[in-house]
């Protein structure tokens, strides 16, 4: 007769590889989450740091333009402009990411623009293009790989924020820093009025396709509606007070407010955007 140990033997070193396998199958699990809430994390981070670098950027653009056409009015407000961007840069330095060269590309930009004050306004709009659209792309590509990694349905409208939502953003910082420095002077090229009517055109064109896309997947949360009529009204102010004249009679800082108001309710829908895509990764 087989004695009984001898007969479950085999029975017992199979229970306990299933439960080895298992056990393995459930850390494996639970840390590829850990990995990948961890990368959620980081990459929201990053957009939250690359927004308010987006804003600053875009308006260091637009003031030191100003400065450098002669209007003094804007200077105050380029001082605290530099300030809260070194502190953003500061922050940038320390993070521990895997687009190290990118961020290092980007820090290294804004450094040789804050050093160069004595630039003339045309270079200095395209130093600060270069940088801005520079931010973009880290922008696209993070957004890119947080969409990798969350397929939540709830959040499919955030395509639309971060491509026609960032890039009339970005349109609107142009037509800003270009009309500002047209109104600082009180004049203007006929190669400035066709850059700021090209402007024009894509403000209006991408804008369009972003709120039209917004409305239609219930995203209506982002204050669509308002930030509409504010970007056209601001639109309306540029054909009115620069397009249609050949000496621009606005005052730039007025000009300059206008434009502000357009950019923040677009970046004001970045950030909702950006709590949504926080809060339902929490969840995962």
């Amino acid at each position: 007769m087989i004695p009984i140990t001898t007969a479950v033997a085999p029975q017992i070193e199979m229970i306990c590889f299933f439960i080895s396998v298992l056990l393995f199958f459930f850390i494996l699990y639970h840390r590829l989450r850990r990995q990948q809430q961890t990368q959620l994390h980081t990459g929201i981070e990053q957009l939250k740091l690359l927004r308010l670098l987006l804003a600053d950027f875009q308006l260091h653009r637009g003031l030191s333009t100003a400065l450098l056409s002669g209007d003094t009015s804007l200077t105050s407000d380029l001082h605290n402009t530099r300030q809260r961007l070194e502190k953003c840069i500061q922050q940038a330095s320390a993070l521990d990411t895997a687009h190290h060269k990118q961020w290092f590309n980007l820090i290294h930009q804004w450094q040789h623009i804050h050093q160069n004050n004595t630039a003339k306004a045309s270079s200095n709009l395209l130093s600060h293009h270069r940088l801005i659209r520079h931010t973009i792309y880290l922008i696209e590509d993070i957004a890119h790989e947080l969409n990798a990694a969350n397929s939540s349905h709830k959040l499919d409208y955030l395509n639309y924020i971060w491509h026609e939502v960032v890039q009339t953003a970005e349109w609107t910082g142009q037509a800003r820093a270009l009309g500002t420095s047209m109104a600082a002077s009180q004049s203007s090229s006929a190669a400035q009025r066709v850059r700021l009517r090209f402007l024009h055109s894509k403000i209006k064109q991408l804008s369009s396709t972003a709120f039209s896309a917004l409305e239609t997947r219930n995203a209506n949360h982002l204050n669509v509606r308002q930030s509409q009529q504010t970007v056209n009204s601001f639109l309306l102010c540029l054909e009115q007070e620069l397009l249609n004249c050949d000496y621009p009679h606005i005052e730039a800082k007025h000009y300059f407010e206008q434009a502000t108001q357009a950019i923040n309710e677009l970046l004001g829908m970045i950030d909702t955007a950006l709590k949504d895509l926080q809060t339902v990764t929490k969840r995962i």
